[in-house]
């Protein structure tokens, strides 16, 4: 299915070395439901959830004011639903807001017509609260099913940033443009705790390991010049106070040598805009 259209050697804006992007997926409790797969889950684990809702997207909208950064808010329709007030924050920041599932549903084997009414639920909510329906898309806990991709370009999507495969971008043969992510660049990978019987998790990294690993990774992409770099982040998890310091100061050193920072749609626009102009230049 993958058409590699452009991929290796992409020449980045301004003789910019990486295209980097912010995305936060604004998910809220719902991300404790998908991890530990039931319905009803623990107070303690819908409050670690609504912690990105009650301080740590704050300390995110702040951050990218401070530094007039661009991003990407991959929110699902349910959360825009129960929390309107926070998602009119994002928007009135102009901040690209992506689709993410209608109610982060991560199950593998949902029909076409289930995932249709999701996109038309999602694509709803994101139009009233920011003027535009949504140009991209990222699956609930990385999970797509076999149609998605197409169903997205179908709708008229530009771009999804779920897959794995690899460090650059590409255009898949139905015209949709993916920006792949890497888990070693997830604050999940990293902070996300849980005492859930059904998935505990522990992830308790200092800060400070953490930014020495994201500079080694910015560093190795960034040599190879021609890659993408998926900073994939979660108000719940990034917002706590120490962390939030720690993603500013990885943004400083990467601005330093050489990012492009864009939200998903401009990377995506400009990707497809270039693959374009690669081919009718073999032409």
């Amino acid at each position: 299915m993958i058409h590699l259209k452009n991929g290796d050697g992409i020449q980045w804006p301004e003789g910019k070395r990486i295209a980097v992007m912010l995305t936060f997926d604004f998910d809220a409790e719902l991300l404790r439901y998908s991890v530990i797969g039931k319905k009803n889950i623990g107070f303690a684990d819908i409050s670690r959830g609504q912690y990105g809702v009650k301080e740590g997207l704050q300390r995110c909208l702040a951050m990218l004011q401070r530094n007039a950064l661009p991003a990407t808010f991959f929110i699902p329709g349910q959360v825009i639903e129960k929390y309107p007030e926070p998602c009119k924050a994002i928007a009135a920041g102009k901040y690209e807001i992506a689709y993410h599932g209608y109610d982060h549903n991560n199950t593998i084997g949902l029909t076409r017509e289930e995932e249709t009414e999701n996109l038309e639920k999602s694509e709803s909510l994101i139009e009233k609260i920011c003027g535009q329906k949504p140009m991209g898309a990222r699956g609930p806990l990385d999970a797509l099913q076999d149609f998605s991709l197409d169903l997205f370009s179908q709708r008229g999507y530009l771009y999804d940033s779920t897959l794995k495969d690899c460090d650059w971008p590409y255009v898949l043969d139905n015209g949709l443009v993916e920006l792949p992510t890497d888990v070693a660049i997830d604050d999940f990978s990293y902070f996300y705790f849980s005492y859930a019987d059904e998935a505990p998790i522990n992830c308790s990294y200092l800060p400070d390991d953490v930014l020495e690993i994201w500079k080694d990774a910015y560093d190795e992409l960034a040599a190879e010049g021609d890659k993408i770099m998926i900073i994939k982040l979660h108000p719940q998890l990034i917002g706590r106070v120490s962390r939030i310091n720690m993603l500013e100061q990885f943004i400083l050193y990467m601005k330093q040598r050489g990012a492009w920072i864009a939200d998903c749609r401009t990377v995506a626009q400009y990707v497809k805009d270039y693959g374009m102009e690669k081919g009718a230049e073999a032409k």
